[in-house]
């Protein structure tokens, strides 16, 4: 942490604050987004908050920014059962979708002038998450929100960002294979329990995560009450994508959405720049940080949780990605 770090934490819990008391955020107004870490879903909320009406809420799981949260006691990134309720969670989500949960984030352009004005005019809320996929079908069908948007990316290129910025997952191999252990068909898979137990790099295990938190998403019952994101498709077919993304809400594009999509988002900018953003380059970009023997790995893993829409190419197989259903 840095000198200024905590004056601008400060700063960012007081504009929260004073927002709150300004306005009456309502949940059935809310939007959420959610991504495993580097998968784009920074990007995908700064391209959705060019709503005129709409402010970001910027990572409410993390335990260093939301000290409410940290009281809760949640580790990483659990696995929450659809059926299941848990009322000190849901209460937290409560006061996060109606903007009673203030962030100590240390990130300075939230401090931007044009970014305070809005953060203190807007009156509904877009929350952002890299920690809800394992329990995003319970937030879904918990809370009367105005929509939920899940975005996946491929695992080698989420899995080269997440090692080149270090955004990863800090969860254990013990605690990945505790949450793995609550998803009772998974579990009922001895040969897929045994492959688990046995990995033995980062490479696998960050693999794994990847798996088992887009696996959780995918494998829920259909229609899905969320719109699906892929990654890929907002490089290759932006204008369309645009249009089914606000489409969803009943919402025209707004133009500040097209200059964002050729923006890279405020966490990607420092490291990778912004010279192949919108290219074909950006899908291919994880093959310059991969080794081969670190991209097989990559898949093997995949390929255990029979998620084989995506493979050595940059796209997925859009056909098998939403015709897919899980083996287990």
């Amino acid at each position: 942490m840095n000198l200024f770090s905590f004056p601008i934490s400060r700063t960012n819990y007081a504009i929260d604050l004073i927002s709150a008391r300004m306005h009456d955020f309502k949940i059935m107004e809310t939007i959420v987004i959610s991504g495993t870490p580097r998968s784009g879903s920074t990007w995908l909320m700064e391209i959705l908050e060019s709503l005129p009406d709409y402010k970001s809420v910027f990572e409410p799981f993390h335990p260093n920014w939301y000290p409410e949260f940290r009281k809760l006691g949640i580790h990483y990134d659990p696995y929450i059962p659809t059926p299941e309720d848990y009322p000190k969670l849901r209460e937290y989500l409560g006061r996060v979708f109606t903007g009673k949960a203030y962030g100590m984030f240390p990130y300075k352009h939230y401090l931007a002038p044009g970014r305070v004005l809005k953060r203190l005019t807007a009156n509904k809320l877009l929350v952002k998450f890299v920690r809800a996929n394992t329990m995003l079908p319970w937030v879904a069908n918990t809370f009367d929100l105005r929509a939920v948007y899940f975005i996946i990316r491929h695992p080698c290129a989420t899995i080269a960002s997440q090692l080149v910025t270090g955004y990863f997952s800090r969860i254990t191999k013990e605690q990945f294979l505790d949450e793995v252990r609550k998803v009772s068909e998974l579990a009922g898979s001895e040969w897929l329990m045994d492959k688990l137990s046995g990995i033995s790099s980062q490479i696998e295990l960050l693999a794994a995560i990847w798996a088992f938190e887009n696996y959780i998403p995918l494998a829920s019952e259909r229609p899905y009450p969320w719109y699906t994101v892929i990654y890929e498709r907002l490089i290759t077919d932006p204008e369309e994508e645009l249009d089914s993304i606000f489409g969803y809400i009943n919402e025209d594009v707004p133009e500040g959405a097209r200059k964002r999509l050729r923006t890279p988002s405020k966490v990607t900018r420092k490291t990778y720049g912004k010279t192949y953003i919108g290219t074909p380059k950006q899908l291919i970009k994880w093959r310059e940080k991969l080794t081969e023997r670190q991209i097989d790995a990559i898949l093997e893993v995949v390929s255990w949780f029979g998620m084989d829409f995506y493979g050595n190419e940059p796209e997925p197989d859009y056909d098998a990605l939403k015709n897919w259903r899980p083996p287990f």
